[in-house]
């Protein structure tokens, strides 16, 4: 048998960098790929912390990877040696979903780090191999001018970022004002809301606001573009045209609907892992005409269309705070969890 080295999940507040069996002998539609980087995800730390239970122990953790074709079966389009990029959930490629852009929602969609107590799902990306289903619709082809790195935040944050404020632009066409007159606010400026940040600058957003309780990562906000207070103040004090909250926090969307204008948008990507319910009642937004776009997103489908847009905005270099071999994922789980050291983004390099 054939090792390799991985982050293993072993239960709420401990995974643990071991060897174990790697994977090989790809089955048809699937590809082994060598991964060159990968991340650690503020949605990992969900089953860290044991507030999305399910999560069987021993699963191989992560959804962030790019890396090299190794191996392929039958079938498969992609060839080994070529520079790939995943999505953080598979994708067929074929179904109705995966062909109308929502491949988040694709028929045989998994993701990523996720095999729960009936040992069902697929092993993740914080590993030297991993195994792709649906290898040609889940990884995208690289380009020679985007990275490893990069590759990475494609897969996951970097569309996320882009999913939530282009939903937002979307969902104000009909106001017939210019993106150059529009007002944004971003709630919750970690990686996902720096790439919301950056998104909007790029999309044309007049104001970009940034909102966290984190003074630095205001702080880089700012550098990306991002002005740090005022949004009480926008359209003469009707309120922000659109929120795009990541939080993933009851607060942080209750306090959305408070500041987004009569009329405006509420975009949401970030991940509610609570009982608490909804912010708002039907009356309130009704009250308000209100427009509420939520949802996974599906970077698959987006990817191709990021990718084009990441040389134009210097994310990369503002977001990624530690570059770490992967045997100190432990170490990295328990500063990212207790934001320790200044810690925003952390990509792992399997063979360091």
């Amino acid at each position: 048998m054939s090792t390799m080295k991985a982050v293993v999940f072993k239960e709420p507040y401990k995974v643990s960098y071991e060897e174990v069996e790697r994977p090989s002998d790809p089955q048809t539609g699937e590809a082994i790929v060598r991964v060159k980087a990968c991340g650690l995800c503020g949605s990992d730390l969900h089953p860290y912390r044991g507030s999305e239970a399910g999560l069987h122990a021993g699963t191989v953790c992560g959804h962030e990877f790019a890396g090299i074709v190794e191996e392929v079966g039958a079938g498969v389009e992609l060839v080994p040696g070529e520079r790939v990029a995943a999505s953080f959930t598979t994708a067929c490629g074929t179904c109705w979903f995966c062909t109308h852009s929502l491949s988040s929602r694709c028929d045989n969609a998994q993701l990523f780090g996720w095999i729960d107590e009936a040992n069902e799902g697929i092993h993740g990306g914080q590993a030297q191999f991993v195994r792709v289903p649906h290898a040609d619709g889940t990884l995208m082809r690289l380009p020679e001018d985007v990275s490893f790195e990069e590759g990475v935040l494609l897969g996951d944050i970097l569309s996320t970022g882009y999913f939530c404020a282009k939903n937002a632009l979307t969902m104000l066409g009909d106001s017939n004002i210019p993106p150059a007159q529009l007002s944004v606010a971003v709630i919750g400026c970690g990686p996902v809301g720096l790439c919301a940040v950056a998104s909007a600058r790029m999309l044309g957003f007049g104001q970009v606001f940034a909102i966290d309780r984190v003074q630095s990562r205001v702080d880089t906000a700012v550098k990306l573009g991002a002005q740090s207070q005022g949004f009480e103040a926008a359209n003469d004090g009707r309120g922000v045209d659109a929120v795009l909250e990541v939080v993933g926090a009851y607060e942080a969307l209750k306090l959305g609907f408070e500041i987004v204008r009569m009329g405006g948008v509420v975009s949401s990507v970030g991940v509610h892992a609570h009982d608490k319910g909804f912010p708002v009642s039907p009356g309130q937004c009704y009250d308000k005409n209100v427009t509420f776009k939520s949802g996974r997103c599906p970077a698959r489908s987006l990817m191709s269309e990021v990718s084009q847009l990441v040389k134009t905005t210097d994310v990369v270099r503002h977001i990624i705070s530690h570059r770490v071999p992967l045997a100190a994922a432990s170490e990295m789980y328990e500063k990212f969890e207790a934001q320790k050291d200044g810690i925003l983004k952390v990509v792992f390099d399997p063979w360091a």
